[in-house]
């Protein structure tokens, strides 16, 4: 049954659902394909876990449920951007998109959008279904989403909602809504098309028992292309699963979105519900490594130490990863002891910055001098430890470059095995994106504004906002730093430079230079096969 246009009342302007309410709508959620530039350093192709957790609140609800997953179903398919030729789309077509939607009847369809550099290509596929499917209910939610609903509705006419953070509460209260008929006024969290305006609903609080939500809905998905081709955020040690162990960050971070998507509620699952779902994912899937997505999983000692203690005693012989980044503040000498013997084996943490100054500036609440204790403890318990940083904020002066290239170059020294310098890149949803853009830094919100973004991963390019750094001397810094940083490592630990030319001529991932060296050699290969 398709969906009908028709208004609530006279001012409405939302296409609804015109269903008997015998009937329970049928529900399909979207994921569009992974925009990649060419020269990524790396990238992770990872199971949709956001979605499949809305689609299990939906199907519990009684909808029916189907998912697209348009990069877990053609992972391997690359197509040249249409208006930029430095970019690639991993996934299916647009075309694949709509011969798959219209296999079936539906009535809703969820668009999920992570990150704003895929907004351009989102857009176009947007357009492109409801052009073909016009009397659908169209909704679209995540971070990019949560960051700029407002732009995205004024870019895109197709949009009808747009879901503020958490989906599973709105979502199935969207769905109820227009089932029967009834105003979207009332249901929170949204922002909505409403007498030719566009309307924003109160926020919907927090989800408060993270165990009231469903599993994820992985049997809606195509699961077993990322397993068996060893798919994921992480260092793959064989098929992982991806898992949630808390949601939020307590933290402000000025360049992250999290705030606005999560606020700064920072909320663990109890250890034995997280347990229970691993033993059900070895069971199910044969799960060999767990990571976890959480944008901080370690606040708490006493969590992360009753999960390792509990862990240990189940004697799985698994390994599980936080391959976001941590933080050091409870990572002691007994927790790390723990971990290690819990199956932890790659720990990245996420220092963004060397300079005093710069962690001030990006109110990044960190000690370098504990980070560098537990960096060291790390590495003692024969840990694989590698460093997120981030080079070319705003106003960030040459002196506080140096900085940073300075602690990476102690880091080096203390043993730690990898580093990762991406450049500063504006996220909506942001404090330092909102400043940027009032002080017309940004001037426009274009699809060359978006694309730029994925410039923290890319090794060529780098785009500065800093009026004391220049594109080229931006990468100037990033790439000389990581060679500094491997040079000393390596002539420090000679035998490591082996093991890793050893590793990626057998395609064995054990650090995070592996992986982005056998994905690099790989893209190259595919890329010059394919003419691309």
């Amino acid at each position: 049954m398709a969906l009908t246009k028709e208004k609530i009342n006279e001012t409405e302007m939302v296409n609804l659902t015109s269903l008997n309410s015998a009937n329970k709508s049928k529900v399909v959620l979207l994921r569009t394909p992974m925009v990649v530039p060419k020269w990524s350093h790396a990238f992770s192709i990872c199971p949709p876990l956001g979605m499949a957790y809305v689609a299990a609140s939906l199907r519990q609800s009684g909808y029916g449920v189907r998912c697209i997953d348009s990069l877990g179903e053609a992972p391997f398919q690359k197509i040249i951007c249409e208006n930029n030729s430095n970019f690639i789309n991993f996934g299916l077509s647009t075309e694949q998109i709509i011969e798959n939607l219209g296999s079936e009847d539906f009535n809703v369809l969820f668009v999920s959008l992570m990150f704003s550099h895929d907004w351009p290509m989102t857009k176009g596929i947007i357009k492109s279904v409801k052009k073909s499917f016009p009397d659908i209910l169209l909704v679209c939610g995540g971070e990019h989403i949560s960051a700029c609903p407002e732009f995205c509705m004024k870019e895109c006419l197709e949009i009808d909602i747009c879901v503020l953070g958490e989906g599973e509460e709105t979502g199935v209260d969207i769905v109820k809504t227009a089932e029967q008929n009834k105003s979207f006024a009332d249901v929170k969290g949204i922002v909505f098309r409403s007498d030719g305006k566009i309307t924003t609903n109160p926020n919907r609080a927090r989800i408060n028992k993270l165990e009231d939500i469903p599993r994820p809905a992985w049997d809606l998905f195509p699961l077993e292309n990322y397993l068996k081709n060893s798919f994921g955020y992480g260092v793959n040690p064989g098929r992982s699963m991806p898992m949630l162990v808390s949601r939020g960050c307590p933290y402000e971070c000025t360049f992250c979105s999290s705030p606005q998507m999560w606020t700064t509620k920072w909320q663990a699952r109890e250890v034995d519900w997280v347990l229970d779902e691993m033993q059900f994912y070895i069971d199910k899937y044969k799960a060999q490594n767990f990571d976890f997505y959480d944008l901080t999983t370690v606040v708490r000692k006493d969590w992360i130490v009753e999960f390792c203690q509990k862990l240990i005693k189940k004697k799985w012989n698994i390994t599980w990863q936080m391959p976001a980044g941590t933080r050091s503040e409870a990572l002691d000498d007994e927790a790390l002891e723990l971990m290690i013997l819990s199956g932890q084996r790659n720990i990245s943490y996420a220092p963004e910055s060397g300079s005093i100054t710069t962690l001030e500036k990006i109110k990044k609440k960190i000690k370098l001098d504990t980070m560098k204790k537990s960096l060291g403890s790390a590495l003692s318990k024969g840990m694989n430890v590698k460093l997120n940083l981030i080079m070319g904020f705003p106003n960030e002066t040459n002196k506080e470059i140096f900085q940073t290239l300075n602690f990476m170059k102690d880091a080096a020294v203390l043993g730690v095995h990898d580093v990762y310098v991406a450049c500063f890149s504006p996220y909506p949803g942001s404090e330092l994106f909102d400043q940027l853009h009032d002080n017309s830094q940004i001037a426009k919100m274009n699809d060359e504004y978006f694309l730029n973004l994925t410039s923290y991963s890319d090794m060529r390019h780098s785009y500065s906002y800093s009026p004391y750094l220049s594109d080229r001397m931006l990468t100037f810094y990033r790439l000389g730093g990581m060679l500094m940083f491997y040079i000393i490592s390596f002539t420090l630990h000679p035998k490591r430079i082996f093991r890793v030319l050893a590793n990626v001529k057998n395609k064995k991932e054990e650090s995070r230079l592996d992986m982005a060296l056998i994905q690099l050699i790989g893209r190259f290969k595919g890329t010059k096969e394919a003419g691309l």
